[in-house]
């Protein structure tokens, strides 16, 4: 009986003879064993080695508990109609007139310049609507400020001639009585100096109204003065009887003396 052939296995596992062929290792018949004979010799084949193909532990898709292959169900679907984002929308052809507040007014050739530039961008209706209240905005706000720091100097000076001990408190009405008799002296002239007063805020600057009423105390005729009372030089002593009149023109004279 020959001797077996050693065998040998490759990477694959596949067992191999000695000249590199692939072994035969289809069953036999065996003849029947006798004392002499000895035990066919059986060849094992080792399992064969995991390629990496093969998907590991970690890389196993997860499956749920109803046979479901979440991978699966995870991947990425085409989205329904109501899913889908609409494309951007551009410029229109020609923009709408742009709302701005009431008192408000946009100059045309500001708006056909923005409409221009917009359109250019393909900004869409909207959003050039965004851009100009924001431009109104801060225009409005640039526009309140001077005016607002103008009001508060008015409130200023005002509080000023309130105070002021000279022209202020009670003496203020008999201040504007004094140079309105000045201003009445020739309105032609005076009542677009008033006008221009109003319209400057400078009638409430103290140092203008103290100037003025200086200027009125010595170009208008002064008031009537009230008496005290009666003179006591002019008063005769009882039983003494009127003076000539000699007495009366000259009463310092010595021959007037009584």
């Amino acid at each position: 009986m020959p001797e077996p052939q050693q065998m040998t296995f490759d990477e694959a596992g596949v067992t191999r003879t000695p000249t590199g062929t692939i072994a035969d290792l289809s069953p036999t018949s065996t003849p029947p064993s006798t004392p002499e004979s000895k035990p066919a010799e059986t060849i094992v084949r080792p399992p064969a080695t995991p390629s990496s193909t093969t998907p590991s532990k970690e890389t196993k898709p997860e499956t749920k508990a109803d046979g479901k292959d979440t991978a699966k169900e995870a991947s990425a679907a085409p989205k329904s109609l109501l899913n889908e984002k609409g494309a951007p929308q551009g410029a229109p052809e020609k923009y709408e007139d742009f709302k701005v507040p009431d008192g408000f007014e946009l100059d045309k050739d500001v708006a056909a310049e923005f409409g221009g530039i917009a359109k250019g961008l393909n900004i869409s209706q909207a959003g050039a609507q965004e851009l100009v209240d924001l431009f109104v905005k801060y225009t409005t706000e640039s526009d309140q400020r001077p005016y607002k720091a103008w009001t508060d100097v008015q409130e200023r000076w005002r509080n000023e001639i309130n105070n002021d001990p000279d022209i202020g408190g009670s003496k203020l009405n008999g201040v504007r009585t004094t140079i309105g008799k000045m201003f009445d002296l020739n309105p032609k002239v005076s009542d677009p100096f008033r006008a221009a007063m109003d319209y400057t805020g400078a009638g409430n600057n103290p140092d203008v109204v103290r100037f003025l009423n200086w200027m009125a105390q010595r170009l208008t005729e002064g008031g009537p003065v009230r008496g005290g009372g009666p003179s006591t030089e002019g008063q005769i002593a009882p039983g003494i009887g009127r003076p000539s009149a000699a007495q009366a023109i000259y009463p310092n004279l010595p021959s007037n003396q009584r």
